[in-house]
C-alpha cells in the first residue's frame, strides 16, 4: 500500500514538472503576439 502511495507522489511530481514548459510556452505565445502586433501597427503607419 505504501508503495502505491509512492507512485502517486511520483506522477504529482511528474505533473508539476510539465507545467514548467506549459507556462513558459503560454509566455512566448503572448511576446510573440505583442510583437506581431506592434509589427502591424508599425506597418500601418
Amino acid at each position: 500500500m505504501g508503495h502505491h502511495e509512492e507512485h502517486h507522489g511520483h506522477s504529482e511530481a511528474q505533473q508539476n514538472e510539465i507545467g514548467g514548459p506549459v507556462t513558459l510556452a503560454i509566455m512566448l505565445v503572448a511576446v510573440a503576439v505583442t510583437i506581431i502586433y506592434f509589427l502591424i501597427e508599425w506597418s500601418d503607419r
